[in-house]
């Protein structure tokens, strides 16, 4: 949706293909709300590789594998060379770069139209240990390096700050983030088609794109409709943008990674947290958007059917562990899995994609609402011809 603002703000005539009945059903609809590059983190920073297989195969509250058959070898061979690979620093600049540049886009965009989707200020990282701190140390460095805000606290002054945190849960420290921010994706999503159908976007709901053939790259074809030609494609579908382009010589090296999240409304505001928070072990975080509590987290490799108990219940208790009270639990609780499109070496795809008029806006993982808005301008720009205010060097396709 970011992609199709911007493209009819720079002047294109957009139509944009929808599969499902409306937008915002899948990927964008419970979200965790993070903006910004303080808590950005790459799959493949060393040792990774390890820590994941091995939780898989012995077991963790915090990730669900269910086959190897759900891993292609291919995909799981190359990530754990990725893992391997001494370049790690220069992924996590990217992801820091890229976030950054995309929540200053989002100020102007929200700016210039006047969106209002529950916007909050500040994240939290907290570490029940000194090593959950230690481990976090990379990008810290990094951020310091490119003058992105942050400050270690302590456990006292983390209290000040978060004044509902659980007194029986003890901790390190945490790790303040001030410019971060948290925010409802999803409302943002649907105030951005409003402001892009008012500049003239064309929106086709309930149209499941088939596959682009390889004589005929630039034209879209719709189940049971006549092909349409366009001058440019930009594909911009997430997991399902790997089928979409599976007859042409680009191969997406994604893999669909599931994560959780659990809403609820808030019961008293004095109980709720101020910050949007995260637990570093397990990487789950707790937010408030509006009146609702969200905790969201967990890597879930392998579909089931149904949720996977065992990280419903981990999302409880985290959010019972530092907020208990917070929110009402034992009504409507909103139970969301949604799809990470996460490419080998944890970065996004950007740009052209070598074949004439496709472009490619896809793999972004757990930071799609975090790089969404920078990753379309940048998109847009190159699509009219412009050059790029953000620099995507390691981001395109032609690094596979």
């Amino acid at each position: 949706m970011t992609t199709a603002l911007e493209l009819v703000s720079h002047g294109h005539d957009v139509v944009v293909f929808e599969k499902n009945a409306g937008i915002a059903q899948e990927a964008s609809f419970a979200t965790s709300g993070f903006i910004g590059p303080g808590l950005m983190h790459s799959w493949t920073v060393p040792g990774m590789a390890s820590k994941v297989i091995r939780k898989m195969v012995f077991g963790s509250e915090a990730y669900a594998f269910h086959g190897l058959k759900n891993i292609p070898i291919n995909w799981l061979w190359h990530w754990i060379l990725a893992c391997k690979n001494s370049d790690h620093k220069l992924k996590i600049e990217s992801l820091q770069r890229l976030a950054f540049y995309s929540q200053e886009v989002m100020k102007g965009i929200t700016e210039q139209y006047g969106f209002q989707y529950e916007l909050s200020q500040g994240s939290i990282l907290i570490c029940r240990h000194e090593k959950d701190m230690k481990n976090f140390q990379l990008q810290l460095d990094l951020m310091n390096d490119s003058g992105i805000s942050f400050k270690k606290i302590s456990q006292k002054e983390t209290r000040d700050l978060e004044p509902a945190l659980s007194d029986e849960t003890s901790f390190f420290g945490s790790i303040l983030f001030p410019n971060d921010q948290i925010a409802n994706c999803r409302q943002f999503v649907l105030m951005a088609k409003h402001q892009a159908a008012l500049l003239g976007a064309e929106f086709r709901t309930g149209q499941d794109v088939l596959p682009l053939a390889s004589n005929a790259s630039k034209q879209i074809q719709v189940t049971g409709q006549k092909n349409e030609s366009f001058d440019h494609i930009v594909i911009c579908a997430g997991i399902h943008s790997k089928t979409i382009l599976k007859n042409l010589p680009i191969k997406l090296p994604s893999l669909a990674v599931y994560g959780y999240s659990l809403s609820a409304a808030v019961r008293e505001l004095i109980d709720a947290p101020v910050y949007g928070v995260v637990e570093a072990k397990n990487h789950i975080s707790i937010a408030r958007t509006g009146q609702r509590i969200r905790v969201s987290g967990i890597t879930e490799i392998g579909l089931n059917k149904k949720p996977a108990n065992e990280c419903i219940q981990l999302l409880y208790k985290t959010l019972n562990d530092w907020f208990p009270g917070a929110a009402k639990t034992h009504e409507s609780v909103q139970v969301w899995r949604g799809t990470r499109d996460t490419i080998t070496d944890g970065l996004p795809i950007l740009g052209h994609s070598g074949v004439p008029g496709i472009w490619l806006n896809t793999g972004h993982g757990n930071h799609g609402w975090a790089s969404s808005c920078g990753s379309a301008r940048a998109i847009a720009d190159m699509v009219s011809g412009r050059g790029c205010e953000v620099d995507l060097k390691g981001l395109g396709i032609e690094r596979f």
